[in-house]
């Protein structure tokens, strides 16, 4: 079915031209080790991207790799970050770091803690540094230094300021303690509710500190429960709608791409890559895309709506991969118990290298509604002017059906802040 249907010739989509066209010109302006070499390898590879007729070939060998070599040279060009993680000695934190300090765009990572934990967080970080020098020269790029919050506060006002604070700080979700004799959960696990009061109390403290020390700075919040309510006492604390982002979209999405992939692999269907998107809540209420996108083997791209229409996953398929996608948090919680760790801690990373290259990233912002009202909610975002967020419009990106576009509607309404709430600005 696939092969007698219109390709779509992906060499012909100019994002990817675009991009490589810009990272050059950005290259011959600036002459720094390395930049000739990286304008060279990028020329070499647009080149033959054009001669290519292989889309599989221009896919696996090629626009990968000249993606990685982009963001490779914009690593070169851009100025050296300060990354802070709030929540150092917890399990995120930890992993967190490790992911930080190998980015070529940081020069120092700040890990945060409380002082009763400031041993054992020095103590993980020696281990860190070991391991990463195992690597290679590759392996660690940044200094890391351990601080406990009143360290911090008290630093000295000419001390360089953080530019991105990631807060991993807040306890996570965990399922029912089990009764040793009967195996049988005692009790329940500690509700949305009862999370959202015990985390609003920590971050409450923790931005008083981490604002007052830098209030330019760009800050990316994993706490849970991420949403509205949890983000006022952020908004409280002074700091601005523009400089708060949430994680959630990133994670989701790569859950809900890697369900689809393996369904369709599962068919016998080669596939090239999928481009998933979920948008709104980071709860139960998250909208997984149907439009989200699957390029096959020979070229052909299809949005999920369509191989459902051409009978490459059923609709009961789909609905139980959207389910899966939403669920997936806490099928995770009740095999380890406790919450996902790696994969959040490589998403904020990845969240911010790809908003610092320039690129647009699924992540939760305040953004207006028709009238100007602002929604805490998931959606595309870029960086604008140094550190500042902007959201961009949803349809630009993302491709909505009509009941998507009343979910998307409904998660807008449901998380607008309301009139008796600190109403922040988005001007910088």
């Amino acid at each position: 079915m696939i092969e007698r249907m219109h390709m779509t010739p992906i060499i012909s989509d100019p994002d990817w031209h675009q991009r490589a066209q810009d990272v050059l010109a950005a290259l011959r302006k600036r002459k720094m080790p390395l930049t000739d070499d990286f304008a060279e390898d990028i020329t070499a590879l647009i080149n033959r991207a054009h001669r290519v007729k292989n889309v599989r070939e221009l896919h696996e060998r090629i626009l990968g790799r000249l993606d990685r070599l982009c963001d490779r040279a914009q690593s070169v060009l851009l100025p050296k970050m300060v990354v802070s993680v709030t929540g150092a000695s917890g399990g995120i934190g930890k992993e967190t770091i490790l992911q930080v300090a190998k980015s070529r765009i940081v020069k120092k990572v700040i890990g945060l803690v409380r002082t009763n934990s400031h041993g054992p967080a020095t103590g993980n970080v020696m281990d860190l540094t070991d391991r990463m020098y195992l690597e290679g020269p590759d392996g660690c790029r940044s200094d890391i230094e351990i601080r406990t919050y009143n360290d911090f506060a008290a630093a000295s006002s000419d001390e360089e300021p953080v530019d991105v604070f990631i807060h991993t700080i807040g306890q996570g979700r965990k399922p029912a303690p089990i009764n040793p004799d009967t195996l049988e959960p005692i009790g329940k696990p500690p509700t949305r509710e009862e999370l959202l009061s015990r985390n609003q109390a920590v971050l409450k403290q923790v931005v008083a500190c981490t604002h007052g020390a830098s209030p330019k700075a760009l800050n990316i919040f994993v706490t849970n429960p991420i949403g509205l309510r949890l983000m006022q006492v952020v908004l409280d604390a002074g700091v601005n709608a523009n400089k708060i982002l949430g994680f959630g979209g990133e994670l989701d999405s790569a859950r809900f791409r890697h369900f689809i992939w393996q369904a369709l692999e599962a068919e016998g269907h080669g596939v090239l890559d999928v481009c998933a998107q979920v948008i709104g809540e980071h709860n139960n209420n998250m909208i997984p895309l149907q439009g989200s996108e699957v390029t096959f083997v020979n070229g052909v791209t299809l949005s999920i709506e369509r191989c459902v229409a051409e009978g490459l996953l059923s609709a009961e398929k789909v609905r139980q991969i959207m389910d899966r996608t939403i669920q997936r948090g806490i099928e995770i919680v009740e095999s380890q118990g406790s919450s996902a760790i790696r994969s959040p801690a490589r998403g904020l990373v990845v969240m911010f290298e790809k908003l610092l290259c320039g690129k647009v990233v699924n992540g939760l912002s305040y953004r207006p509604d028709r009238n100007g009202q602002l929604s805490f909610v998931g959606g595309p975002v870029r960086l604008q002017n140094g550190l500042t967020l902007v959201p961009e419009p949803l349809e630009h990106p993302f491709t909505l059906t009509r009941s998507e576009k009343k979910e998307w509607v409904k998660a807008m309404q449901a998380n607008c802040i309301g009139s008796d709430q600190h109403h922040p600005v988005l001007d910088s």
